[in-house]
């Protein structure tokens, strides 16, 4: 159902399943890290590619199997998960299209990118989700993430992606019209900004700069707690 939704636990469908992650940047690491953080994953249900062994250096760290082969990675694991800049996006797709089946359920983190568009793009069937996040709330446990279903996926994936995301944070179903608007919200930048501006306003009273960010960022904390 739509909403927020906290996890209550890990099934064992979620303990069986490998994901694969297509690029292995910033989005990709940030998931990576949150899901082994909060203990959903382990490193070896994870595989993750990019082009190079050089830029899958970072995410080997986390002890995740990686490959330079986009192909390989989408074929041995039933979730792909898109996780590239859309100019990367085409090349991307040209790699893996030979091996996505109706068997495949993708997800997709790549800004922007409709999903008409990657169905479209994938065999009849083929079940797509669009999720929009902020990679480094992911990383820390504390992200907002909303997603929107494509028209094959089913209950069944529904309730695993808000599963999987829920893990590191919370997560909401939304139709995919609401995207664009839901991500203005989820990215920490604007809060940031509104810190600063507290900090800012502290120094031209007089306070230390550390002293007024300090106070300014406690406050933010404190906004998110109940009661």
């Amino acid at each position: 159902a739509d909403g927020m939704a906290q996890m209550n636990g890990v099934g064992e469908d979620v303990k069986s399943l490998t994901i694969g992650f297509i690029g292995a940047g910033n989005m990709a690491q940030a998931m990576i890290t949150g899901w082994l953080s909060a203990g959903i994953l382990s490193p070896s249900q994870i595989w993750c590619s990019a082009p190079t062994d050089r830029s899958v250096v970072a995410v080997k760290k986390l002890g995740v199997n990686t490959t330079t082969s986009n192909k390989d990675c989408a074929q041995t694991n039933k979730i792909v998960v898109l996780a590239m800049k859309p100019h990367i996006l085409p090349i991307a797709l040209e790699d893996i299209l030979p091996v996505i089946t109706s068997d495949h359920l993708v997800l997709s983190v790549v800004a922007g990118v409709k999903l008409s568009t990657l169905e479209k793009r994938f065999p009849d069937g083929t079940r797509v989700i669009r999720l929009a996040t902020a990679g480094t709330t992911c990383a820390v446990r504390e992200a907002a993430t909303v997603f929107s279903v494509g028209k094959c996926a089913t209950r069944a994936d529904s309730a695993l992606v808000e599963t999987l995301m829920s893990a590191f944070g919370t997560c909401a179903e939304l139709k995919e019209s609401l995207i664009s608007a839901a991500s203005a919200h989820i990215t920490p930048g604007h809060m940031l900004l509104a810190v600063a501006a507290m900090a800012d306003g502290g120094v031209l009273c007089g306070l230390p700069r550390h002293v007024a960010q300090t106070l300014a960022a406690q406050t933010m904390i404190v906004c998110d707690m109940p009661g």
